[in-house]
C-alpha cells in the first residue's frame, strides 16, 4: 500500500513536471494565441526557425485523446515518437489515419493537418488513470 502511494505522488509530480515543462518551453517559441489545454499542453506545432522538431508532454486518462495541429506542404514527412505508456500511440488523424509510432508519413496535401496521441479501446475501458507522454514530432 505503501508503495502504491508513493507511485501515485510521483506520477502526479511528473504529469505537473512534464506540463509545466511543456507550457513554459513551447511559450518561448510560439506566437500569437496558444490554445493551450491542461491536459496536452500547447494544441499548434509550430517549429522554431531552422528546426525540424518540436516537443509536447500531456497526458491521456480513459477515452479522452489529446490533438495538435500543425501546418505542412504535400510531400512533406512527418514521423513522431513517444516516450511514457506503452499503450498511446500517435496518429495523422484524416480520412485515412495513419499511425506515426512505427512509420514516418509523407503528406498528400498542403494544408492544416492533425495528430492524435490516444490509447486503444481495450486499455481505455482499463481505467481512468492519467498515462503522461512526452512526444517529439518530426516534420522534413
Amino acid at each position: 500500500m505503501r508503495n502504491l502511494m508513493k507511485l501515485s505522488v510521483s506520477t502526479i509530480a511528473l504529469t505537473g513536471m512534464m506540463m509545466l515543462g511543456a507550457t513554459t518551453a513551447s511559450a518561448d517559441t510560439q506566437t500569437g494565441d496558444l490554445h493551450y489545454n491542461a491536459d496536452c499542453g500547447v494544441k499548434e506545432l509550430r517549429m522554431a526557425k531552422g528546426s525540424y522538431n518540436v516537443n509536447r508532454a500531456g497526458a491521456i486518462k480513459g477515452s479522452k485523446y489529446c490533438e495538435y495541429q500543425f501546418y505542412a506542404k504535400k510531400g512533406q514527412k512527418v514521423s513522431a515518437t513517444l516516450v511514457g505508456s506503452e499503450d498511446l500511440y500517435p496518429m495523422l488523424y484524416s480520412a485515412d489515419s495513419q499511425d506515426l509510432s512505427s512509420d514516418t508519413v509523407t503528406l498528400d496535401k498542403t494544408g492544416e493537418h492533425t495528430i492524435r496521441v490516444l490509447q486503444p479501446r481495450n486499455q481505455a475501458r482499463e481505467g481512468n488513470t492519467p498515462k503522461p507522454y512526452y512526444m517529439t514530432v518530426t516534420i522534413k
